[in-house]
Order: C-alpha cells, then structure tokens, then sequence
C-alpha cells in the first residue's frame, strides 16, 4: 500500500509575512546605524548624550524631537515640549558653558528670543551653573542680568558625563542598554507588520478567527524578538573598526550610482528635508552599510538553531548549509525589495496628496520586500534543490517505505491507514524529523513512531466470532453442491 504519509509544510523556513517584518526591522536597524556612526567622531560621546537624553524623554512621554540635523548655526539639537535645548557634554561644568560662548556672547537663543536651555551631564549641573551666574554676572547674556536666571538656562542631563562617553563605545553596559531601549521601536514595527500580515493571509486561506490570531501573535512575537536582537548587535558592530572597513566599499558603489539616483534613495527614505549631492551619498553609503551589517547578523540570528541542530547530529552540514543560503537570500531580496519599494513609493506619494510620502513609502517597502524576499528564496531554492536533498525529504522517504511495510503487516483498509496518517500529521514534525535524522537507526526510529498508531487503529476494529466445525461443513457441502449441479 502506497501512502504519502505527509502532505504538509515540515521546513521551519520564513514565510513573505516573516519576511517583509524582518526587512521593515532591517530597515529601520539600518537607519539606526546610520544615524549612529557619528558617534564614532571624536566627539561622538555629545551626539550620544544627544540621543540617549532623547530617547529618555520619549519613553517618560514627553513631546520630544531632534532637529539639529539641519545643521543650522547656533540652532538647537533638541525640542522637548516647545522647550528649545542645546546638548553640551564636555568634561566640566565649565567648558560646557564655555562652549556656549562665542567672543564674550551667548550664542544660543530661540526663536522668541529668550535663551535656549543648555543641557550639561548631570553630575557638571552645579558647576555649569555657577559658570553661568558669573557669564550673566559679567553681562555676557543680552537682556538677562539676574544670575538666578542661570538655573533656568542649565538643563541638568539625564545622563553623567562618564556615562555618555561610555554610551558611544563599544560592549560596554551603558551602550548596551541604550541599545536595547532604542530597538524596542524597530522590534514594535517589524512585529506589527508580520502580525498584520499573518492574520490577513491565515484569514485568506480560510483559517478561523482565532487560530488566524493565535498564529499571527506568534509570527509577531518570534520576528519582533529577531528584529529586536538584531537592531541591537548591529548597533554594537556600528561602533567597531567595521564601519571603517566598509566603508571604502559601499563609498564606491554610491559612487558608480550616481548623485541623482542617491537623491532619489536618500530622500525617499528620509523623513526630514530632502538632501542632495554628497549629502545624499554619504547617507545611502551609510546606509549600505547598515544594510550589509543589519543583513548579515540578521542571518546569523536566523540560522542559529540550524547551527545548534548540527552540532548536536540533527541535521547534515549540506542541509544547513542550504538553509543559511536560502536565509541570506530571502533576507538580502526582502531588504533590497523595502529600500526600492520604499523610496518608489515616498517619490509615488509625493504627488498624491492623500498618501503622502510617509504612507507611499511604507506601502512600497511592503510591496517591494515581500515580492523581493519571496522570489529571491523561491530562486535559490530552485538552484539548491537540483543538487542538495533535504534532510525532511529524505526522512520522509523513509517513514513511507516503514509506514507501507507496517500497512502490509497490519492488513490496513484505506480508512484506518488516512486515521494513521491524520494522527502522525499531528505531531511537531520538524522536531521529529530532526530527531530522526539523529537517531543511529532510523528505519527503526520511523518503526517506533508509526507502530504505536497502527496499533492504535487495529485495536479498534471490531470483535470476529469465527464459524463452528458444523457451519464451515454445512457451507463447504453447499458450496460442492452448486458447483455438481453447473
């Protein structure tokens, strides 16, 4: 009797709705890296007091922006509910006054013409608050003669200043935390996109409402945790000799792009004003090479179980290979599909007033992502399968030829052999698989799993009362009878 005991998906691959939640945190783990190499200058721990002193007032709730991207002289870096703020963490109280002054003038004022806040490493507030009692003192302010004004001008930081310096380098507590607080937004949209995405298909196929919403959380919280991982350790790789590495690299490819083309990609993915010229390509490098970090770790995290199923005899070392193949190049194609999709519809949006660039990039790098990640896994997928088996077909192979010699023993009819087939359907069958793909024996392995489901089956057919010796008689002379009489 030949049955195909398994008509179900049993690779634990990623699916298009995993695929476009991976390059959305991708994305946005990019955008983060690029944001975060200038903490790399020499002065990269004021950039991160900057960040880590924004992220703080974000999470507490309040109404918080950075602007001083536009680069505007004596312009503020921060604006925290209508409160104008120029970050200064330099290793005293004093220098970070000093460094508000330009030829015995204050030089930091907002538009309504009161001074900006200064904001100094918390444990600098009282020394830069003393400093500017005596500026003011001196009448290096216009208009402000009381030095109890100093109190209101220095904004005591969330942060110290060791405590900043050690946020802009690598490995350390400090960097690691701001890190992890920082990927909670790129794991929330990755996580959102796949559960929106999971539950609509699971409601397409014709799932319930429940099992469509129990699936869609799951696929949610599994791509929320990578995307979040990942932000995290590209992050921490931002701050290593790998930013310089690259960056040669990805310099060039810009390069060969072109000024207008990097313009078009900058500014589709930029939510602030548009730039242009070497603005615009020194952003698309550095985002290439977030890109290319974010990808690889995000691959790395994704293929970690393979790597610990074949240490531990699980699965064959082609099969993981495979498999990380096929990884890297749903991820790559997703991610490369986002970044086009998502400046084609920025550029779409632009001049559709109710989509808007925001909207139209959003729906391009969906669109882009899924349609980029599903066919770069279905190509590669092709090529590898024309010389490398997997590991689930040949088990599977297996459990079919132990499962038709068990039928022939057992003397299964149709209906009980389905009955068998629908229990073993049942079971977690990638862990299974893989467990049988260690196992010393496997034909026996596949023998004691299928045996005890048979058994099962032949235990409830019913009850025979074999004929008596005077019957069988009876019916023997009956039979002889007939066949004397034709």
């Amino acid at each position: 009797m030949k049955q195909k005991i398994v008509d179900k998906k049993v690779e634990d691959k990623i699916d298009g709705a995993e695929i476009t939640g991976l390059s959305a945190g991708i994305s946005g783990s990019a955008i983060n890296y690029a944001d975060n190499v200038i903490l790399g200058a020499s002065r990269g721990h004021g950039f991160a007091a900057e960040k880590a002193n924004h992220l703080h007032d974000v999470f507490t709730g309040k109404d918080a922006k950075i602007i001083g991207g536009d680069n505007v002289k004596n312009g503020a870096d921060r604006l925290v509910n209508n409160q104008y703020i120029q970050t200064k963490y330099c290793n005293s109280g004093s220098k970070c006054v000093a460094e508000t002054f330009e030829n015995g003038q204050f030089r930091y004022w907002s538009p309504d013409g009161t001074p900006m806040q200064i904001e100094v490493p918390s444990d600098y507030y009282e020394d830069a608050v003393k400093a500017m009692e005596n500026r003011i003192k001196t009448g290096q302010i216009d208009g402000i003669t009381d030095p109890a004004k100093a109190r209101e001008i220095i904004r005591k930081g969330h942060y110290t200043y060791a405590q900043a310096r050690n946020i802009a380098r690598f490995g350390t507590i400090e960097s690691l935390t701001y890190d992890a607080a920082n990927g909670i937004r790129i794991a929330g949209t990755a996580m959102g996109i796949s559960s929106v995405i999971s539950f609509a298909v699971g409601i397409w196929n014709g799932k319930e409402w429940d099992i469509a919403l129990k699936d869609a959380c799951y696929d949610g919280l599994k791509i929320g945790g990578i995307a979040w991982l990942s932000s995290v350790l590209t992050a921490q790789l931002g701050r290593t000799g790998i930013e310089q590495g690259l960056r040669g690299t990805t310099d060039w490819v810009v390069e060969k792009m072109g000024s207008k083309a990097a313009a078009w990609l900058a500014n589709g993915l930029r939510s602030s004003g548009k730039i242009y010229g070497a603005a615009a390509m020194s952003n698309v490098s550095k985002l290439l090479r977030g890109n290319i970090v974010t990808g690889v770790v995000t691959t790395v995290v994704l293929s970690s179980v393979d790597f610990v199923r074949m240490f531990d005899g699980r699965v064959s070392g082609a099969q993981v290979f495979k498999n990380v193949t096929t990884t890297a190049a749903s991820v790559a194609g997703g991610t490369g599909g986002w970044l086009g999709g998502a400046a084609a519809g920025a550029a779409l949006g632009s001049v559709i007033p109710i989509i808007g660039t925001a909207t139209g990039g959003i729906i391009g790098g969906l669109l882009g992502s899924f349609a980029g990640g599903t066919a770069a896994s279905k190509a590669i997928s092709v090529v590898l399968d024309s010389f490398i088996e997997d590991d689930a077909k040949e088990m599977l192979q297996i459990i079919e030829n132990v499962f038709g010699q068990l039928a022939e023993d057992y003397l299964l009819n149709e209906a009980e052999a389905k009955k068998v087939i629908d229990e073993f359907q049942r079971k977690d069958l990638p862990s299974t698989l893989h467990k049988m793909y260690a196992s010393k024996d496997r034909n026996e392995f596949a023998k004691q799993l299928l045996e005890p489901l048979i058994e099962e089956q032949a235990k409830n057919r019913p009850k025979i009362k074999l004929p008596t010796n005077d019957e069988i008689i009876s019916m023997t002379s009956e039979i002889i009878e007939a066949s004397i009489d034709d």
